[in-house]
């Protein structure tokens, strides 16, 4: 968690010493985490900018922050999350946790066993609210980047949009996929570059689907015997890439250093 009180703000000019207004919600953080004038916070855009700023003055609805100076952010995920349309709750949870991990886009799809579910997961209004769901997930983790969010799509659409592009590691989550997720990030050199999660909806793809999700270069792959619901594989799986494909932590990199050390001592 987060020592500090940071603040979404879009368009955060790029200068220090910038004064800058604050409102809404922002305000309300501001006053529930009893800043005064002369404390110290950060603003992020939201587009990978986070600044350390200082607290200049708080009226009423507003308040008056100054950019001190850019800082560094934890790390993103590039992973792309692809998952079944769900309950609104459960998809705001989704949307929520999948931003504190730093997963940097967001799909909804249309599968066959998904059209049952309320119209309110594929409303406008429900996306509208999944966004500032995730704006008030980056503040809470210190993070600068909200994820692209894309409208709920189907599957059919979804994948002939991929075909350009060959770059990435695509692994579809099924209950009996061919390989684990953690031995498929452990052993494929692309889970260095961009990760593409595909999670099916509740009752699992259709035949037809994954044999779809293959052909389009896709990896079947399971994350346990255990039925899991959309949300919760979502998590897990985007959990995984952070543990074992994502950035080194700092003991990593430390380890890496020392090793480093050594080869050149010897």
């Amino acid at each position: 968690m987060s020592a500090w009180t940071t603040l979404y703000v879009p368009g955060l000019p790029p200068h220090p010493g910038t004064p800058v207004t604050v409102d809404g919600d922002e305000v309300r953080h501001i006053r529930a985490a009893r800043l005064r004038p002369g404390a110290e916070l950060r603003l992020t855009d939201g587009e990978g900018g986070l600044w350390a700023a200082r607290l200049d003055s708080l009226t009423g609805n507003r308040a008056r922050c100054v950019l001190l100076e850019t800082i560094s952010s934890p790390p993103d995920l590039n992973v792309e999350l692809a998952f079944g349309i769900g309950s609104k709750q459960r998809t705001l949870w989704l949307v929520e946790k999948a931003v504190e991990l730093g997963v940097l886009g967001l799909q909804p799809i249309e599968f066959r066993r998904s059209n049952s579910v309320s119209d309110a997961a594929r409303a406008p209004v429900c996306w509208e609210k999944a966004r500032r769901r995730a704006a008030a997930a980056l503040t809470q983790c210190g993070g600068s980047r909200l994820p692209t969010m894309g409208a709920p799509c189907p599957l059919e659409e979804y994948l002939p949009g991929l075909a350009s592009r060959r770059d990435d590691l695509r692994v579809a989550l099924v209950q009996h996929g061919e390989d684990s997720l953690p031995e498929l990030l452990a052993n494929r050199p692309g889970a260095n570059g961009w990760i593409r999660l595909l999670v099916g909806p509740e009752g699992g793809m259709a035949p037809a689907e994954q044999a779809a999700c293959r052909a389009a270069g896709f990896c079947l792959a399971t994350l346990g015997e255990r039925v899991l619901r959309f949300e919760t594989a979502a998590i897990a799986a985007a959990s995984a890439v952070s543990l074992i494909a994502g950035p080194p932590t700092p003991l990593a990199r430390r380890e890496r250093s020392r090793e480093s050390d050594a080869e050149v001592a010897s």
